[in-house]
């Protein structure tokens, strides 16, 4: 069967949209676990953002949707949880916790312990500020991971695999059968309540 070039650009670039959206979160979950902090995420936005895909899935559920859209509905919210769960615990938890120990070690040791520095802080910050190696580890380092080059290096290596895994999974489903020409899918009337979750969900993603 010859595929129409409209719809096959169709399935494409809504492939690729598809790909993007599960991979959307994937770079702000790396970059909280690196930094072992999630203080710019927006506790209001994911908790709105997951409220969205709460009602998307409910929505795909109740319309009884390919089982895709069922298991991407809850690929998202999976995601949603777990990047909650690390804005409470590197914003809330971690830090109560190292404040805690910190201040167990000030009551139990009257004197310095063996884990204290030799120096006191404004000593160390001197003969660290005239130290030349530690100065040029510090600007081999600074230019090493963020100069320019590199980024806009690592930019486009992670949109051509997005475009890639996107066109690529398109044209293993139109192989397999799993989709198909736009005219091949019966036209099946959605119950209201899935309709209204639908809406919800757009509203909430709107917000």
């Amino acid at each position: 069967m010859q595929l129409p070039l409209n719809e096959a650009f169709s399935g494409i670039f809504g492939s690729i949209s598809l790909t993007s959206w599960m991979f959307l979160i994937v770079p702000q979950l790396w970059e909280n676990f690196r930094n072992q902090s999630a203080e710019g995420l927006s506790t209001l936005f994911l908790i709105i953002w997951l409220l969205g895909d709460i009602c998307n899935l409910t929505g795909a559920l109740w319309a009884h949707l390919l089982p895709t859209v069922v298991a991407l509905g809850i690929y998202f919210c999976l995601v949603d949880f777990i990047m909650l769960a690390q804005l409470i615990y590197y914003n809330h938890y971690r830090p109560k916790k190292h404040y805690r120990f910190s201040q167990n070690r000030r009551t139990d040791h009257a004197g310095p312990s063996l884990s204290d520095p030799l120096l006191p802080d404004a000593e160390a910050s001197r003969a660290t500020k005239h130290s030349g190696p530690q100065r040029r580890d510090s600007l081999s380092e600074a230019f090493s991971d963020s100069s320019p080059s590199k980024e806009v290096t690592r930019n486009a290596i992670s949109i051509f695999l997005v475009v890639f895994v996107g066109t690529t999974g398109w044209f293993i489903s139109w192989k397999t059968g799993a989709w198909g020409l736009q005219g091949d899918t019966p036209d099946t009337e959605a119950p209201l309540s899935a309709l209204i979750l639908g809406y919800a969900s757009s509203f909430f993603y709107l917000t």
